[in-house]
């Protein structure tokens, strides 16, 4: 029932495009209808800890995500994190001793994703994170094809990787290339953001603290780690991945080729995410703000739609988070170079919605935001005197055109490799007789109405 609502989610916001297959009979009844059984079944079962609950609670909080329901994902969120702790399941030791290799992988994957998900909600969010990967003992999943792996007592007992694996479980995992080593470095990057969030963040908390003693006792400062030096060794080890999990060729919808598209699409919006925490912590200039914007704008440009239709809902979020460090470039004051760049990323930035939107045949959220741009630019025709407004919906940043797509990710990919920042794309200008050095602010209330939220509409 679980993952009936989340599926039935899916195809109802046209995150599901393959062109060969008959949706129709799918899209009744509602998504509702499996959400709520679900929850009922679940009432029923009460506090056992078994796999399918555990998958339940997980598959449930994802469907929450889809829905809107944040307070339900807490919910489902907490439930699962209150059965693994009752039973410590964060620890392979305390499994069940008579499950087999395949059941042993399925707890691995589960435990890792609800992982990632748990930093994911806390950054998107700005929650407590409840799991901790140095507490955790719990392997990473193999890294073959699920074909290869068959149930059998003696190894369903072992950790696949230990030295009392057997040797033929070992040469499959050095000779075979599958996409769960491109799984598996999401979740190296999600435990990236961990560490980030508990040491970049707690920086910016100490002057809310009741008392410095803990920074005083375990003062880590002279380590040497620096958002910057973080941000270029997770360049280095994303550069460092094999072709197929930085490439995102057009789907073919033949799973066995588009799962590695899928990787990679994934493993490019959960380093964008990376990259964004980690530039909000270093304090960046609006200068840079908008450079890292611009970067991750043509990283998501370059991926085909129909992967960035796939992730779905979560993708808004990735978004949003793009939208809150454009917002607080906003509340500063800005000259008319600075405003210059963050309209041309907000138009941008719509444009790429309107992509998306035109899967699901609704302009909400990028109509939202190209309103938002309008009423600002109003508001700076009142400060001076400025020529008559541009026409929004066509003044959005050359780079987000659909002929463009290549010229920008080849552009990202150069910055990347260079581990340089590329040229400030120029804004549309707005031609006006101000001297230099004349700025403005733009007023509370306009910025009230701008919603880093985005959806879809119905």
């Amino acid at each position: 029932m679980a993952v009936c609502a989340l599926v039935s989610g899916r195809i109802r916001d046209g995150s599901v495009t393959n062109p060969r297959w008959d949706l129709n009979p799918l899209r009744h009844p509602p998504p509702d209808v499996f959400y709520a059984e679900a929850q009922r079944q679940l009432v029923e079962i009460g506090s056992e800890a078994s796999l399918h609950v555990l998958r339940a609670h997980a598959i449930l909080a994802i469907a929450a995500i889809q829905n809107g329901r944040i307070r339900d994902m807490h919910q489902h969120l907490g439930t699962y994190h209150t059965l693994v702790a009752m039973d410590a399941l964060h620890d392979e030791a305390n499994w069940p001793i008579n499950i087999g290799l395949v059941e042993r992988e399925e707890r691995r994957r589960l435990f890792w994703s609800i992982y990632t998900l748990d930093v994911y909600t806390s950054v998107v969010w700005g929650g407590i994170l409840r799991s901790r990967e140095q507490q955790s003992s719990v392997a990473y999943p193999m890294e073959i094809d699920d074909d290869l792996i068959i149930d059998d007592s003696h190894h369903g007992a072992q950790s696949p990787t230990s030295a009392s694996s057997s040797s033929t479980c070992r040469a499959l995992l050095d000779k075979t290339q599958s996409w769960m080593k491109g799984w598996n470095f999401i979740t190296d990057l999600y435990r990236v953001l961990e560490h980030a969030l508990t040491r970049f963040r707690s920086h910016s908390n100490r002057s809310r603290r009741q008392s410095l003693i803990l920074h005083e006792i375990f003062d880590d400062d002279k380590s040497g780690v620096t958002e910057a030096s973080v941000r270029d060794r997770v360049l280095q080890l994303y550069l460092d991945l094999p072709a197929c999990f930085r490439e995102t060729p057009d789907l073919t919808y033949i799973a066995k080729k588009d799962l590695f598209g899928y990787q990679a699409a994934n493993i490019k919006a959960s380093l964008q995410l990376v990259r964004m925490v980690l530039f909000a912590a270093a304090g960046a200039s609006i200068e840079e703000r908008c450079q890292i914007v611009r970067e991750v704008l043509n990283a998501f440009v370059s991926v085909p739609v129909a992967y960035l239709v796939a992730i779905s809902t979560p993708l808004l979020h990735h978004l949003g988070g793009i939208g809150v460090l454009l917002g607080s470039v906003l509340e500063e004051p800005l000259s008319q170079q600075d405003y210059g760049q963050v309209r041309s990323l907000l138009l941008s930035m719509a444009q790429l919605l309107e992509s998306l939107e035109a899967i699901r045949h609704s302009a909400s959220a990028s109509e939202k935001l190209r309103l938002q741009v309008s009423r600002i630019d109003e508001y700076m025709a009142t400060q001076r005197h400025v020529a008559p407004s541009i026409d929004i919906h066509n003044s959005g940043s050359a780079f987000m055109s659909p002929e463009t797509t290549s010229a920008a990710a080849a552009a990202t990919s150069a910055s990347m490799s260079l581990q340089q920042p590329q040229q400030p794309q120029q804004p549309p200008q707005i031609e006006t007789d101000m001297e230099d050095g004349w700025s403005f602010q733009v007023p509370a209330e306009l910025l009230g109405g701008l919603s880093w939220t985005f959806d879809f509409g119905t």
